[in-house]
């Protein structure tokens, strides 16, 4: 009874494996054929050297069967690619949205310079107009004292 559990289990283990298989599950690599059967004529398996399509102890399947396999993990693995990259692409444009916003500070604060700048000359302008009245008022007061 255990010899027939190990052997479906044997089975479930060969089963499972998704895709072209590389190795066996015996630890043997495994090789790729072509079926001179004239059921299966020109079809390709992949199979253990050490066994047969009858061994159930040792892989073998169709080559067919194993790149349908692995198309189909592959569509699985590119449906998460693309969920990834959508997150990605959300992730740049957020990043993308963040810059921009102290780019924009960065514009209104030298706007703001440049407008202090101007306001700053205007100033210096104002000062010296009313600095050359003082002095000219101090001249003339001067003048009248002296000559009054």
């Amino acid at each position: 009874m255990s010899s027939v559990n190990s052997s479906s289990t044997s089975r479930d283990r060969l089963a499972k494996q998704r895709g072209i298989p590389t190795k066996c599950d015996c630890g043997e690599a495994v090789s790729r054929f072509t079926s001179k059967t004239i059921k299966n004529l020109g079809r390709l398996f992949h199979c253990c050297p050490l066994g047969s399509q009858k061994d159930k102890t040792h892989l073998f399947k169709w080559t067919d069967k194993s790149v349908i396999e692995e198309i189909e993990d592959f569509q699985d693995l590119f449906d998460v690619l693309l969920v990834d990259i959508s997150e990605f692409q959300k992730s740049v444009r957020a990043g993308e949205a963040m810059m921009k916003r102290p780019e924009s500070r960065i514009e209104e604060i030298e706007d703001a310079i440049a407008h202090c700048e101007e306001k700053t000359s205007e100033c210096i302008r104002e000062l010296k107009s009313i600095k050359a009245f003082f002095v000219c008022c101090l001249m003339m007061v001067f003048m009248y004292h002296t000559y009054a």
